[in-house]
């Protein structure tokens, strides 16, 4: 026999079932919202209807001059493939290096794979002869008849080089020179009548100006990016040995390299060339040459093929409050310290020594062993000029008359036998034996082996067995050849070793 139901059941039974029914049958009648969205709602209605036409104008204005930039500079703006001849190269496995003339000190800055396709070194390296594609750059055109100015490191070690203007025409370009020092280049392709962007001011240039980019950043050509100027004359960054770039927060990522910084007016104010980023990708800290120096390098390099720059002899290094205090000098003294004086040179016949300080180059500060090489580089040569050095307490004021720079006589001059190279780093080197190359996968006569380390050596990481690969993307296949590479090092600059072992290939870079 059934019980009735209790009052308390009957109840929350019903509280049960009229939940959800009620819920159902409120959703589908229109309940009002809450009363936050109603004033939220209010408020954008009379928002849109006393939206006044003055208080947007000012930032249609900035949008509409974005606009007619990227316009004005699209048709100049090229992307860049570099090609390789392809010559039977065995297949091996290991991280993929940076072609041979991209300097190490821009890899640590662009990250890997900057201006790279993404692809494994298999797909490279393995297959029948041919051309394959080494990078991916940007450039821009500044001259009716075809001259492009872009980075160094874009066209470094290319069999050929493919331009692709706006419209995708495809010319093949030559290359009418490049400078390495500050990572340009200039090239040439057979055309004429073509849209050139006007070169600016980059003196003019000052911080929170407004910056724009364009380039091929991951190959997505003509892609306009924007930001400020964040910081002029940023020197001893490591990437090249005349470093006084303009920083930007204008995005730039691999491909970008090459491209232009661009005012408001639609002018070159820099050349796009590295970034600060351990991923490779954009961080918000990228760095251009100035338009000043690229316009020096660029009439330079079209009219003699080289750029001409001024010379006296020394070998600088950036001082720092422990180097001073080793030497005994104030500690809060800055200028570059003469590491040594080449016998013969302007310097050595002016009286400069080594252990001097200089502190000023015709009354103008020198803060840097890069301020020197910039300041004396840039001085005409046949030109007389002040060089005021501290020493001994007191600084004395040296009349020095620049010469030319001859780049074989600097790195013959800086060329140190061996053993002092082995000395001063603290390890030993020699060939691979066959043995080890085998295993290590190494074409015959690549690389050099660690044969001892002392307790002196200044670089973490290295053991004996690491085979060196390279020094500064220069590839090192003797030990003549290390020593080479190692004696173009200037004092201040970072060596950058890649390295191989049985279980990878890595990069270890000391300062």
């Amino acid at each position: 026999m059934n019980r009735p139901m209790s009052t308390w059941k009957l109840l929350a039974l019903l509280a049960v079932v009229a939940g959800p029914v009620g819920y159902w049958m409120l959703s589908g009648s229109g309940v009002s919202p809450s009363a936050a969205y109603a004033q939220q709602a209010a408020q954008a209605t009379q928002a849109r209807t006393q939206l006044d036409p003055n208080l947007i104008a000012p930032a249609e204005q900035l949008s509409k001059a974005f606009r007619e930039v990227a316009k004005s500079v699209k048709p100049s703006v090229v992307s860049i493939k570099s090609l390789v001849e392809r010559r039977n190269v065995a297949q091996r496995g290991g991280m993929r290096g940076f072609p041979q003339g991209l300097p190490p000190e821009i890899e640590r800055f662009l990250g890997p794979g900057f201006g790279l396709p993404d692809m494994q070194p298999e797909e490279e390296l393995a297959g029948p002869e041919g051309m394959v594609q080494l990078g991916l750059g940007s450039g821009v055109i500044v001259r009716q008849d075809g001259y492009i100015l872009t980075n160094n490191h874009v066209v470094a070690n290319a069999t050929e080089l493919e331009v692709y203007l706006s419209d995708d025409t495809k010319y093949v370009a030559k290359v009418i020179g490049t400078d390495p020092r500050t990572d340009l280049a200039v090239l040439k392709i057979d055309a004429t009548g073509l849209i050139a962007t006007p070169v600016g001011d980059s003196s003019k240039v000052e911080v929170g100006d407004w910056a724009i980019a364009i380039g091929s950043p991951f190959g997505l050509a003509q892609t306009v990016t924007a930001g400020i100027i964040s910081a002029t004359k940023r020197t001893d960054q490591g990437i090249t040995p005349y470093d006084d770039f303009i920083q930007t927060d204008a995005a730039i990522n691999p491909g970008n390299s090459g491209g232009p910084l661009l005012n408001l007016r639609g002018e070159i104010i820099g050349i796009n060339t590295a970034i600060a980023s351990r991923g490779g990708g954009y961080n918000g800290v990228c760095f251009a040459v100035p338009s000043n120096t690229a316009s020096r390098v660029l009439s330079d390099l079209i009219s003699n093929g080289t750029v001409s720059r001024g010379f006296i002899g020394v070998r600088p290094a950036s001082m720092s409050p422990e180097i001073a205090k080793q030497l005994g000098l104030p500690v809060d003294l800055k200028g570059a310290l003469v590491e040594s004086v080449t016998k013969g040179m302007p310097a050595d016949k002016a009286g400069i020594r080594a252990k001097d300080v200089i502190v000023q180059i015709d009354g103008v500060a020198i803060k840097s062993d890069s301020a020197m090489r910039r300041a004396i580089g840039e001085t005409k040569p046949g030109t007389t000029v002040n060089v005021k050095v501290y020493r001994d307490s007191k600084t004395i004021d040296i009349p020095v008359t620049v010469e030319l720079l001859d780049e074989k006589a600097l790195a013959a001059s800086d060329r140190q036998p061996i053993q002092n190279i082995q000395r001063a780093l603290g390890f030993a080197v020699d060939s691979v034996p066959a043995n080890i190359a085998k295993r290590l996968q190494l074409e015959p006569g690549e690389g050099i082996i660690v044969t001892e380390i002392s307790r002196r050596s200044r670089i973490p990481g290295l053991k004996v067995g690491d085979v060196i690969l390279s020094v500064n993307g220069t590839a090192v296949n003797s030990v003549d050849d290390f020593a080479d590479a190692v004696g173009e090092v200037r004092g201040g600059e970072a060596l950058s070793l890649v390295i191989r072992d049985e279980n990878s290939e890595r990069m270890i870079t000391v300062r």
